[in-house]
């Protein structure tokens, strides 16, 4: 007689393993948004800091103390640092402010239609002085609703020091729970699970600070070499943008054009910015990439397009940053199961 086959060995079980995995995300994304925003950031934070917490707690100090060390020294580190960069910083962005007073402005935009009206005869200047006025004002509408976000999102961020020392506190606890209440047959392939995407956004966190870092800094050295003001402020901002996938570098480059514009009052630099912003993507792409990530990402290219674009319509710009991390966990976790009801036999009837 012909063995049944099982359900969860069935398609059916397959699809909709599959579209639950591609509908929850979303559904917790859109619905929970802050919240999700917060727990990310916390597990985030977890991830990294938590080899150091262990090293420390290897020692022979208590986990509570070990994880309050260590905020500690970060935070020492953090208020180093803020002095330390806080009068460059701060200098340069009074600076970028002044550059861009509405007089100033005014007219920057003469000119600089008039330069345009010369180089393009057919073009007259006062139509282009309204066309640069107007993205001007669309500029500056985009930019204060962002600071206004940014500024809410910063405090709703206060509460994540909180959870991330909880986090690291029980991080072990937290899991051991986790996997107590398994059923006896999913234990292996759940401590597999978790052994996974552990390692993986370990890896991939660390990887993206430390790409962001180096990126921030060769950016940096190009802007100074090529006289451009402001040149530590725009080479963080580089850094930063980083982060986000395909489209960070040109995120990055705008108010370097902006600034550059002001500084000279043309388009000069046009060319060198754009030069140097696809140089370092490359050098990103080609050297820091591997070596630093050392090919742990292992995503189809379309794929990685297609939910980086699924992020920006859920959580936009900080969708963009976190849909590969997440991408990476759904990934993870369908294949290790997929291999583990396998290894383990556990779909036998």
């Amino acid at each position: 007689m012909k063995e049944e086959k099982s359900f969860f060995r069935s398609r059916q079980w397959k699809v909709f393993l599959v579209t639950m995995a591609i509908a929850l995300p979303i559904f917790i994304l859109s619905t929970f948004e802050d919240l999700f925003l917060i727990l990310v950031i916390s597990f985030t934070l977890t991830f990294i800091l938590r080899p150091l917490v262990d090293t420390i707690e290897n020692l022979g100090v208590v986990r509570w103390l070990a994880v309050m060390l260590v905020f500690i020294a970060l935070g020492s580190v953090a208020v180093v640092g803020i002095m330390m960069l806080f009068p460059v910083i701060s200098s340069q962005v009074g600076q970028i402010t002044a550059a861009f007073s509405k007089e100033r402005l005014t007219v920057m935009l003469n000119d600089l239609s008039v330069q345009v009206s010369a180089t393009v005869p057919f073009l007259k200047s006062e139509a282009i002085r309204e066309q640069l006025n107007s993205s001007l004002v669309t500029f500056g509408n985009v930019a204060g609703e962002a600071l206004a976000g940014l500024l809410g999102t910063v405090a709703t961020l206060a509460i994540v020091p909180f959870i991330t020392f909880f986090m690291l506190s029980d991080y072990y606890k937290m899991q051991k729970s986790f996997i107590r209440n398994m059923p006896n047959k999913y234990f292996e392939m759940s401590l597999n699970i978790l052994y996974k995407i552990e390692d993986q956004l370990s890896k991939y966190i660390r990887g993206t600070v430390i790409e962001s870092v180096i990126v921030g800094i060769i950016y940096t050295i190009i802007y100074f070499s090529l006289g451009i003001n402001y040149a530590t402020v725009l080479g963080l901002i580089g850094g930063f943008t980083n982060v986000i996938p395909f489209a960070g570098p040109f995120i990055g480059a705008i108010p370097v054009l902006l600034i550059t514009i002001v500084q000279f009052g043309d388009l000069r630099m046009l060319i060198p910015v754009a030069i140097a912003t696809v140089a370092v993507q490359q050098i990103d792409q080609m050297f820091i990439q591997p070596s630093v990530f050392s090919k742990i990402m292992d995503i189809n290219p379309l794929a990685m397009f297609l939910v980086i674009l699924i992020g920006n319509e859920t959580l936009g710009v900080m969708g963009m940053v976190l849909a590969v991390p997440i991408y990476t966990v759904i990934l993870v976790t369908a294949k290790e199961t997929n291999w583990g009801l396998k290894r383990y036999k556990i779909t036998q009837a």
